[in-house]
């Protein structure tokens, strides 16, 4: 019955600690009303080559700047991606039945006016599909797992470039 009480206060000591260790949250707008989401939409995503590059560049834009993209950005967003198939789970007959999708990606996120490197990193996301004797079906499998990979990546990189962004004194 005690334990039931304190806890509104343990909450709010929590809460408070949080707070004075530098604590902010990602999406919220500071005192100045500036957010995150604010400052996406000031990245201009590079080209990136081959169509999963497309694919993943297309979705970046999509996360970053819901509203539209602005007409002078102050960041640049450049991305490298690489893609590799492995065949897994063998028949007796040794034909594979399930083919595991990576697709990995390096990304720099560099302001305009001076430069300056924010963030960078690496990320990758995976994804299997069924092959199966219908040669339509497996492509159909595989390119539906390369644009599921392609979304997981692109939110991966968004979520980095908020981080980077909310980074910025």
């Amino acid at each position: 019955m005690k334990l039931r009480a304190l806890f509104p206060v343990i909450t709010m000591v929590a809460l408070m600690s949080l707070s004075a260790c530098g604590f902010r949250p990602l999406y919220a707008e500071d005192r100045s009303g500036q957010s995150t989401t604010t400052d996406m939409s000031q990245v201009e995503v590079s080209l990136i080559n081959d169509r999963v590059g497309q694919i993943t560049r297309n979705l970046l834009i999509e996360t970053l700047t819901p509203r539209g993209q602005v007409t002078n950005p102050a960041y640049t967003l450049d991305v490298k991606v690489s893609e590799s198939t492995s065949e897994q789970g063998f028949t007796k007959d040794n034909e594979a039945t399930i083919a595991d999708y990576l697709l990995e990606a390096t990304y720099q996120l560099t302001r305009k006016s001076d430069a300056t490197l924010l963030r960078q990193g690496f990320v990758r996301a995976r994804t299997s599909y069924n092959i199966v004797d219908s040669d339509f079906a497996s492509l159909e499998a595989e390119k539906a797992a390369r644009r599921d990979a392609a979304r997981n990546l692109a939110q991966q990189i968004a979520n980095q470039v908020a981080v980077g962004l909310r980074a910025i004194p």
